[in-house]
């Protein structure tokens, strides 16, 4: 299938929300015992602080919701969303720590939680054509002809596996260096 090489195949939804789950799960929970005291330290060793990782989810499926939303109104879909190119991805994730990582970090778990139960039920709704077929959706169909399940996996999945090692050794530097 064209656009879909390299992408681990799903066999049908339910294996996709199985996946979108278990590594959701992996990686909010890593979040026991950090605070928003300490959510943006920065250290060498990784490259972004807790809160941009979570904030960076919490806008990347909230974005991936208003596609659809907008598409299924007949709206006029901007990717990556009004006011930035995709070679602003930089300033836009800066935008997503101050619109989602303000309101502390019990706030934003709650938000990417919500946000997380609207995609799977999302995902639940859809045909297989709907997911795993380029070009069934205006938004996701690009030079790379990318299906919707890939949108979904490497914007859910894939990072939620990487933050959740990402966070681990966040906490390794930092955490237990000061106990």
């Amino acid at each position: 299938m064209k656009g879909s090489e390299g992408m681990r195949g799903y066999k049908n939804s339910e294996e996709l929300i199985d996946q979108i789950k278990e590594s959701y799960h992996k990686f909010i929970d890593e979040y026991q015992g950090i605070t928003d005291g300490v959510a943006d330290d920065r250290i060498e060793q990784v490259e972004k602080t807790p809160r941009e990782m979570l904030s960076y989810q919490v806008g990347w499926i909230n974005m991936i919701l208003s596609w659809e939303k907008m598409e299924e109104g007949g709206g006029e879909i901007t990717t990556p969303t009004p006011g930035y190119k995709w070679d602003q991805m930089r300033e836009l994730y800066h935008d997503f720590n101050v619109k989602y990582g303000s309101d502390g970090l019990n706030n934003e778990e709650e938000e990417l939680k919500k946000v997380v139960t609207e995609l799977i039920a999302w995902v639940d709704h859809m045909s297989a054509d709907e997911l795993f077929k380029p070009g069934e959706r205006k938004w996701a169909t690009t030079k790379a002809m990318w299906p919707v399940a890939k949108w979904i996996r490497i914007n859910t999945i894939s990072p939620f596996t990487n933050y959740s090692r990402q966070v681990r050794k966040w906490k390794n530097y930092n955490l237990r260096q000061r106990a």
